[in-house]
C-alpha cells in the first residue's frame, strides 16, 4: 500500500511541526507502507529532504517550487498556496494508480488542493489538521472582514466534507470543530507528540546550544523557542520581563524568527530591556539542546488561540524534562490539564502580573520546579510519546482504506 503524504511547509523552512511529518513518514515506512511525499521548497534554510528518510526503501518524493512570501501577507500567501496547489496536481497525477489514501496536511489554501484531489485522485482523504481555518487567522485578528471570512469558510467546509476522517490535535479543538457542525465521527484527537528515539534531555556539559551561546549557568533561564507569528504575544514577554527586570538573575531568551519579529526587537530595545536576549532559528537537529537550556518555557498565547490551535512545544519540552508558564484561557481543556496534572503553570491571558509572580517563585524555588519537570517528563511519556501516537496514524490510514 501507499500514502500519498502532502505537506505545504517544506522540511526547508523551520516551522513547529517538521519533526511530526518526519516521524509519521518514518512509522508509516517502519510498518511497510510506501510513502511518495509532496513537499515544497521555499526558503531553503535546510535541506528539502532529511536524510533520516531520503534513501529509504519504500519512500519516493517530489519538491514543488513555492516564493518565499511574508507570512503576513494574507493575500500574497494565498495566491501562492493557490499556485502550489496546482503545480503539485501535476506531479502526483503520475501517481494516481499507486496511491491508496492521502495525508493532508492544514494550510490556509488547503481548500484548492482537496478540490483537485477530490476530483482526479478520489481517494480516502485523512484530513491532518494542526489549526482551526479560518476561525483562528479570523479570532485572533490575522484578518478581520467578515465577508472574507464567511467565503474562507465556506470553501473551508468542502475539505471537511470531503475528508474521510478529520485528525485534531486537541480536545479544545476537537470541541471547536463539533460547535461548526462537523461530524463527530469524522474526528480523531491524536496529540502533538515528541519523536522518542531522538528528543530528550541534553545536560550542560554536552549542549550544544549552551556551548555556541556560552549560556550563563548562574542565571534562571525563562525561554522562548519558536515563531514570533499571530499565535505568539509578543506583548506578554515585553510586560513580564519589565516586571522582572530588577531581578538580575532572571534572563529572558528567544529564539526564533517570524512576522512579529523585527517588531518585537524594537519593543524591548524601547523600554531598554537588557534581560531579554534574541537568538536566531535553530535547526531541527539540536532542538533537545535548545530546550535543554532553560530552566523553565513561557508560552504566552494569543487571545483565543488555544481554541483552534495548540502550544505544540509543551510535548518537547516534557521530553526534555522541561516545565513551562502558559499564559491562555482558564476555561480551556489546555489550561485544566497542565495545572490538574502539576506539569507546569497556566494563567489568565493577559494577567502579566501573575506570570511574573510565578516565574519568580519558580526561580526560588528549586524543589517546587524539580517536581513539576519530574511530572511533565512522566506526562510526556504517558501520552505525547511517537510510540503511542504516530502509529495511530497507521491506524487511521488503514481504517480509510478498508472504508473504500
Amino acid at each position: 500500500m501507499k500514502v500519498l503524504f502532502f505537506i505545504f511547509e517544506g522540511f526547508d523552512t523551520p516551522n513547529g511541526t517538521n519533526h511530526l511529518t518526519l516521524t509519521t513518514i518514518q512509522t508509516f515506512l517502519d510498518n511497510g507502507i510506501d510513502v511518495y511525499l509532496v513537499t515544497s521548497h521555499s526558503k531553503g534554510m535546510f535541506p528539502d529532504i532529511p536524510d533520516s528518510i531520503k534513501s529509504r526503501k519504500g519512500f519516493t518524493y517530489s519538491v514543488i517550487q513555492r516564493s518565499k512570501v511574508e507570512k503576513r501577507n494574507f493575500c500574497k500567501r494565498y495566491f501562492d498556496g493557490m499556485s502550489y496547489a496546482y503545480k503539485a496536481s501535476k506531479e502526483w497525477k503520475k501517481h494516481i494508480s499507486e496511491i491508496d489514501a492521502v495525508i493532508l496536511q492544514s494550510t490556509p489554501t488547503v481548500f484548492f488542493s482537496a478540490f483537485l484531489l477530490h476530483k482526479h485522485l478520489k481517494k480516502p482523504v485523512i484530513f491532518n489538521s494542526f489549526d482551526v481555518f479560518p476561525d483562528g487567522p479570523y479570532l485572533f485578528g490575522a484578518f478581520t472582514n467578515k465577508i472574507v471570512f464567511t467565503i474562507l469558510s465556506v470553501m473551508q467546509d468542502f475539505v471537511y466534507k470531503t475528508s474521510n476522517r478529520i485528525v485534531v490535535i486537541s480536545d479544545d479543538m476537537k470541541n471547536t470543530c463539533i460547535r461548526k457542525g462537523i461530524e463527530p465521527s469524522k474526528l480523531i484527537t491524536i496529540p502533538i507528540w515528541y519523536d522518542s528515539n531522538s528528543v530528550g534531555w541534553v545536560d550542560r556539559e554536552s549542549n550544544r546550544f549552551v556551548q555556541k551561546y556560552q549560556i550563563q549557568k548562574s542565571k534562571f533561564i525563562v525561554q522562548y523557542a519558536g515563531n514570533f507569528g499571530y499565535t505568539f504575544n509578543y506583548r506578554a514577554v515585553i510586560e513580564v520581563a519589565k516586571r522582572l527586570k530588577d531581578y538580575e538573575h532572571i534572563e529572558f531568551h528567544m529564539i526564533g524568527t517570524g512576522g512579529f519579529e523585527e517588531e518585537f526587537k524594537r519593543e524591548a530595545r524601547k523600554e531598554n530591556l537588557t534581560n531579554i536576549i534574541f537568538f536566531p532559528w535553530q535547526e531541527s537537529g539540536i532542538i533537545s539542546d535548545v530546550y535543554s537550556a532553560c530552566d523553565i518555557e513561557f508560552i504566552p498565547l494569543s487571545r483565543r488561540v488555544i481554541w483552534t490551535s495548540y502550544p505544540s512545544k509543551s510535548a518537547l519540552l516534557m521530553a526534555c524534562g522541561k516545565s513551562f508558564v502558559c499564559m491562555c484561557e482558564r476555561k480551556s481543556e489546555f489550561y485544566k490539564f497542565v495545572n490538574q496534572k502539576r506539569i507546569g503553570v497556566c494563567v489568565p491571558l493577559n494577567d502579566y502580573r501573575k506570570a511574573s509572580d510565578k516565574i519568580l517563585e519558580l526561580s526560588r524555588d528549586k524543589s517546587r520546579l524539580q517536581m513539576m519537570e519530574k511530572n511533565a517528563r512522566q506526562c510526556g511519556r504517558d501520552y505525547f510519546s511517537s510510540e503511542l501516537n504516530a502509529e495511530k496514524y497507521v491506524n487511521v490510514f488503514n481504517e480509510a482504506v478498508g472504508m473504500v
